[in-house]
């Protein structure tokens, strides 16, 4: 009994002590090695369509490349928004009716994130229909590109709404909107689409509330939703005259939405933790001048270590 009694308390003390080590442990951070890093290149110049060959020195855990072509350029990685212009774009359709001026396109930087029915139609709104091309039948109709610079440089969120309105007594018209879609084009050429998680709102501010405006089908598909709705829009009113006792006023309202937003260039992982690889090569599809980065890193759950190593290729 004795010898049982004393190889327990052995046990308990080896525990005590393993649980005073692993606090001990958890009470300081974790240590981190500094990167030892350093990239070459077989060339600084190359022909179009040959691999040019990247050849690592130093064990980093991992390495991340952006090939300095657009899109893939590290200086911008945390860019997410720059001046460029934003052009909106949409298809129309009108279906039924004969009156005129029943739906409008408006913009404002005044809702300031009160989308409901009384901030909607007592907002201050620009009218910019006449900046769109619109359908008058059932032929699709393409608005052309509306330039929004103007609000861009508000440096502020805007709204986009289409506004209908039909007076009573005629056949209220019927409008299928498709195609809505908003881009900022930079100067490079490069075209974003707009990331914006918008609100989507309908409100009516008189008149048959059976006639708000309603999306047919789904946005874009994803966890983020972006201003690039290829879903259709319908809004209509009374498909009779003696039906249209009233007038109606609806909108659908779209925002806010950054007009300079753009989406950060992205680098592609060329080796992991589990995954050594001593060089990569890689092929240019257009001729010019660019600047590949490497970036190796060290990380750990408290901190990460990381160096950029920038070089410098021609692509003849």
């Amino acid at each position: 009994m004795k010898l049982i009694k004393y190889y327990q308390m052995r046990i308990n003390y080896i525990i005590l002590l393993a649980s005073l080590f692993l606090l001990q442990s958890c009470s300081k951070e974790l240590q981190l090695d500094e990167v030892s890093f350093d990239v070459t290149a077989d060339s600084t110049s190359y022909n179009l369509g040959s691999k040019t060959t990247f050849t690592f020195s130093g064990k980093p855990q991992f390495i991340n490349f952006y090939s300095g072509e657009i899109g893939k350029r590290f200086e911008f990685k945390d860019r997410d928004t720059a001046s460029g212009t934003p052009f909106l774009r949409f298809n129309s359709q009108m279906n039924t009716g004969t009156q005129s001026n029943t739906i409008k396109l408006m913009i404002t930087s005044d809702l300031n994130g009160l989308v409901d029915s009384s901030s909607i139609v007592n907002t201050s709104w620009t009218d910019i229909s006449n900046r769109a091309v619109w359908a008058t039948n059932t032929t699709t109709t393409g608005s052309g590109n509306i330039n929004l610079s103007d609000f861009a440089a508000l440096n502020k969120p805007v709204y986009i709404a289409f506004k209908y309105n039909a007076a009573a007594g005629s056949i209220q018209n019927r409008w299928t909107l498709t195609g809505f879609s908003l881009r900022n084009i930079l100067s490079d050429g490069t075209s974003y689409v707009i990331d914006s998680v918008p609100t989507v709102t309908a409100a009516v501010n008189y008149g048959n509330a059976t006639n708000l405006p309603i999306w047919v089908g789904q946005r874009t598909a994803g966890t983020t939703s972006v201003l690039d709705v290829r879903a259709t829009m319908i809004v209509a009113g009374a498909t009779t005259a003696a039906a249209a006792t009233s007038a109606v006023e609806a909108w659908f309202v779209t925002g806010p939405v950054n007009l300079k937003s753009v989406t950060p260039d992205a680098g592609v992982s060329i080796q992991t933790i589990s995954n050594y690889v001593p060089f990569t090569t890689y092929t240019y599809s257009k001729s010019g001048t660019y600047n590949p980065v490497f970036v190796g890193s060290n990380i750990n759950v408290n901190k990460e270590n990381s160096v950029p190593r920038k070089l410098t290729v021609t692509i003849k």
